[in-house]
């Protein structure tokens, strides 16, 4: 069923870009306790210009040039041929059970504070019937489609930036030495090489997401133009986000409170930015904060289902997965079976997550290994973008990187390079997300002789030729 594309505004493009990428900067919190404020500076100096850049250009430019649902599917497939598409709708389909999760269990920490606030103690239990509650409102809302999406992110992405702005006017009315944001370098426990590792590693997590807009870009009303400038005005805006949140309320905390740092993360009884806004301005904006951070959280959950969504059912589409995952609602033109089967899923791993709650935070632990098996779909997307401007130097798209052809391609492996040390760094969790990734090999032919006797496969491949 071919569904009527939407009218979305370019600011409204920029928002879900902005809640999605950053989402407030919610669950930046681990990179400060995990590395220390001197790596975490220098992984927000140096993210932007290595990583967040050449990915939101990338995707823009390939957004232009292949608009339709898929995303990074589509741009692997068409860029690189079958086997490769197949490697990165699969990959990012593993990564898409996990994701939505990661967000639910984010919101639901979120929630949890807010109810220790008045002193009511959250169980395992009832932990992850806010998760399963979460994300079965976030389905609904996708199954009623992007537009509702897009005018809830615009709101949610100013309303979020309140609570920030004020933590950060009264984090520098506390500062004194601005040496103190920066000290120390790097975690105790690590060397330098390993605390910029996993600084990368999740820094990179902290700045994906700019493709998710692009997976339904084929419901958008002149997606090739729209989508691309949206995802150029989150860029700065990201950037600044960051910076600006994390690294003066550190500076501020570890002067009043020496050696806070390595307190920060998203653990139970850690620095978040609810109990930093605490510190600095008093249980109002650590109400504000906590509010903040349950919205932000939410509203990632509710696009990463959309993205992942219409990844799924554009794979099915093209025979290359679960028949079931291509029905779409007959009223709304919505992928519906993908997104029913995606929140179940999640709601299964967020049970996990509920009683997994310990010295490590489960959200860490899924982030690292979402990352890991992002990595395929990632790296294929900017093999797919060199290949192109090789053989297509002078194509004509609505949107195009104003670099040189060869100066773009040295500069897209800039990235791939830093995501290959940053799982290597840490290869303990992150080995986890590959061995999922590497299960494109059976799969694929699973897919391609085994499900229906190759019948489906055969079938939606014959009718796109």
């Amino acid at each position: 069923m071919e569904s009527k594309k939407k009218k979305i505004p370019v600011m409204g493009v920029a928002m879900m870009v902005c809640v999605t990428v950053a989402g407030g900067g919610f669950g930046i919190e681990d990179l400060v306790g995990t590395v220390g404020p001197g790596v975490t500076m220098i992984t927000f100096c140096a993210i932007p210009f290595f990583w967040s850049l050449p990915f939101s250009l990338s995707s823009a430019e390939l957004s232009s040039a292949y608009p339709e649902d898929g995303g990074m599917y589509i741009w692997a497939r068409n860029g690189l041929g079958e086997k490769a598409g197949f490697a990165s709708g699969w990959a990012y389909t593993i990564a898409g059970f996990f994701e939505p999760c990661t967000f639910a269990v984010l919101t639901a920490t979120y929630l949890q504070e807010m109810f220790s606030l008045v002193g009511v103690e959250v169980s395992s239990f009832v932990f992850f019937l806010i998760c399963a509650c979460l994300i079965a409102i976030f389905a609904i809302i996708n199954i009623l489609g992007i537009e509702v999406i897009s005018n809830m992110a615009t709101v949610v992405t100013f309303l979020c930036f309140i609570p920030f702005i004020i933590m950060v006017i009264c984090a520098f009315m506390h500062l004194e030495d601005p040496a103190s944001m920066v000290t120390p370098l790097k975690h105790e426990d690590m060397s330098f090489i390993q605390s910029a590792g996993q600084g990368l590693l999740i820094g990179i997590w902290f700045n994906q997401g700019y493709e998710t807009i692009s997976c339904a870009s084929g419901d958008i009303e002149n997606g090739e133009r729209i989508v691309p400038m949206g995802i150029l005005i989150s860029i700065p805006i990201i950037a600044l986000m960051y910076m600006l949140w994390v690294v003066p309320a550190v500076g501020a905390i570890n002067e009043i409170q020496p050696g806070s740092w390595a307190n920060w993360g998203t653990a139970d009884g850690n620095i978040t930015f609810v109990v930093a806004c605490e510190i600095l301005g008093g249980a109002p904006l650590k109400w504000a904060m906590v509010a903040a951070g349950t919205l932000a959280s939410m509203m990632i959950l509710c696009e990463y289902i959309m993205a992942y969504a219409h990844v799924m059912s554009s794979f099915s589409k093209k025979g290359t997965f679960f028949e079931i995952f291509s029905r779409e609602s007959k009223k709304r033109g919505t992928p519906i079976a993908a997104i029913i089967i995606i929140s179940a899923v999640s709601t299964a791993l967020s049970l996990w997550a509920a009683y997994s709650q310990g010295d490590d935070s489960p959200f860490q632990i899924l982030v690292e290994v979402a990352t890991a098996i992002y990595a395929i779909p990632c790296c294929l997307v900017f093999i797919s973008n060199m290949r192109m401007r090789i053989k297509e130097p002078d194509k004509k798209l609505a949107f195009k990187v104003p670099l040189p052809n060869k100066l773009y391609c040295v500069w897209l492996c800039v990235p791939i390079i830093l995501y290959i040390y940053s799982i290597i760094s840490d290869i303990a969790i992150s080995g986890i997300g590959i061995l999922l990734g590497l299960t494109a090999i059976p799969a694929y032919i699973f897919f391609k002789k085994i499900y229906k006797k190759g019948e489906y496969w055969k079938e939606r491949h014959e009718a796109q030729e």
